[in-house]
């Protein structure tokens, strides 16, 4: 008797263990926000979107200063933006976050730094540097504020030019010299953090190298073979592209589902290279334009487009909506692949222009009004 009840007290105790660990790993599928904010107007709408692409997470209202937003972060943890805003005003914070459950409390008046952010993890990292250099970040606005306000006033001049921007000792460099100290400490005392690995790899050009590979080297068993870690060394190990250099060759899968190679475009003519994402408007906003430059240099231009965003599905989409006619390929890695660390994009759109022979004629970061007029002039006056 004494057994029976022992194994049924064992498997009640079990069960309710696996329940509880299901019950984790679904949340850990899924991030929820609940927030209390005084002083947002009722009605306003909250959007939640991945800060480095601009991809809606969840978007809702606030009401009685409450709001609650729910999504899926497909490769947490990452830094998510939101954004409140109505017809008056706009406020907005920056959290970084897996699939949590985040609470937030504060007033307008928080924004973007000082809000109360409990439940995670990760955000813990990025409130740490926030308050080291905030003081820092405010002075710098101020001080743009400031030269903006004397530009408009037609006051501007070479003195107050070298007073702002000398690279001895103007204003504004001297406070970017001071972040950058305070986020080199920040970043050296807590480098096996997802947080302070994610600002080394975004601002890695700020860094000198023999920094990064310090950090590198002082990565623990959970980090040293992370994708931060191996952008940061493919990062190292290549150079920028110049006009004047050849390529970097690739391979990714095509919209058809194949494995091309860039090395084949290269084909008697021009290849145009295009860094792209689903979720950026300006991308978006040069679609007619790419589509017109390629019936008109049909014969001369081959384009290959880079989608920089890890969801095929989304990528897919995008491209069959646009009917784009030409090559578009996707690496699995995102923004962390080597294509996109060794191209230095930084940004999308991003274009280079390469001739017959795979030598880089000019990059493009950003898109604008004539771009494509310049891309085209290349390729009529022959590089």
């Amino acid at each position: 008797m004494k057994k029976s009840i022992f194994i049924i007290l064992f498997t009640i105790i079990i069960g309710c263990k696996k329940e509880n660990e299901q019950e984790k790993i679904a949340e850990n599928k899924n991030f929820h926000i609940t927030a209390n904010i005084k002083g947002i107007k009722d009605g306003s709408r909250i959007l939640v979107s991945n800060a480095s692409n601009g991809k809606v997470l969840d978007s809702t209202k606030i009401i009685d200063g409450k709001f609650e937003a729910k999504g899926t972060i497909e490769k947490p943890p990452i830094q998510v933006n939101l954004n409140i805003q109505n017809d008056e005003e706009r406020v907005y914070s920056f959290i970084f976050i897996g699939n949590e459950k985040i609470k937030i409390e504060g007033n307008k008046n928080d924004f973007p730094n000082d809000l109360k952010i409990t439940g995670s993890k990760y955000h813990k990292y990025k409130n740490d540097l926030d308050q080291r250099t905030d003081s820092l970040n405010n002075l710098r606005s101020e001080y743009l504020q400031k030269m903006f306000a004397l530009r408009r006033e037609d006051k501007w001049s070479d003195s107050l030019q070298k007073a702002y921007w000398s690279k001895e000792d103007g204003i504004i460099i001297t406070i970017d010299n001071k972040t950058n100290q305070i986020t080199e400490n920040f970043i050296s005392e807590n480098i096996n953090s997802d947080y302070a690995l994610s600002q080394l790899v975004l601002y890695k050009t700020e860094f000198p190298k023999p920094f990064i590979r310090k950090q590198i080297a002082n990565l623990n068993t959970d980090f040293e073979n992370s994708e931060y870690a191996k952008v940061l060394k493919t990062y190292l190990e290549n150079e920028p592209l110049k006009e004047g250099d050849k390529f970097y060759d690739f391979t990714a899968e095509n919209q058809n589902g194949n494995k091309v190679t860039f090395s084949n475009f290269f084909k008697d003519k021009y290849v145009l290279l295009e860094f792209y994402s689903p979720y950026c408007s300006w991308c978006l906003k040069a679609v007619p334009e790419i589509k017109k430059l390629s019936k008109e240099q049909n014969e001369k231009l081959e384009i290959v487009t880079v989608n920089v965003d890890k969801n095929k599905e989304d990528w897919l989409k995008n491209y069959k909506s646009n009917n784009l006619s030409w090559t578009s390929v996707c690496d699995e890695k995102g923004r962390y692949s080597d294509i996109f660390t060794k191209y230095r994009v930084f940004a999308t759109p991003t274009y280079y222009l390469f001739d017959k022979n795979g030598i880089v004629l000019k990059k493009w970061n950003g898109y604008t009004d004539g771009l494509i007029q310049q891309i085209s002039n290349h390729i009529q006056n022959g590089g």
